[in-house]
């Protein structure tokens, strides 16, 4: 059962493609901005879920192992955290502080995000109001 929303998506976005391709309308520029759009949103999301790993240089961590002078950023223990969908990494410490870590990442995100997700909800829209343009 969880192949099943797996597959529905990968059909939905096939088509939503090839009525994108076929879209009488859009401009090329428009058409192939979801071409670079969608590994540009991929690589700022990776950059976003590795911006809390202290993994290669732990001593130059993002999230420092101790904590600052008290009251600079926050007190007690810090974690660094990441969460996948929607993508935000930021240090979290005890008293509640928290410190963004890609503020700008998650923004470029959002941007290739929207420039992936409106292409294909307009080639999706022509795909089901003429689905005799996809048999080319």
């Amino acid at each position: 059962m969880t192949l099943l929303p797996v597959f529905a998506g990968l059909v939905v976005g096939w088509v939503a493609l090839r009525g994108l391709l076929a879209h009488p309308l859009l401009p090329l520029w428009g058409k192939m901005s979801v071409f670079w759009a969608v590994p540009l949103a991929a690589a700022t999301w990776l950059f976003i879920m590795a911006a809390d790993d202290p993994v290669l240089f732990p001593e130059t961590a993002p999230c420092p192992g101790e904590p600052y002078q008290e009251g600079v950023i926050g007190s007690g223990k810090v974690t660094g955290v990441s969460t996948p969908f929607p993508p935000r990494a930021y240090c979290l410490w005890e008293d509640g502080t928290v410190y963004e870590l890609a503020p700008g990442a998650e923004f470029l995100f959002w941007v290739f995000f929207a420039l992936t997700v409106v292409p294909l909800g307009a080639g999706l829209w022509h795909a089901l109001r003429d689905p005799r343009s996809l048999l080319m």
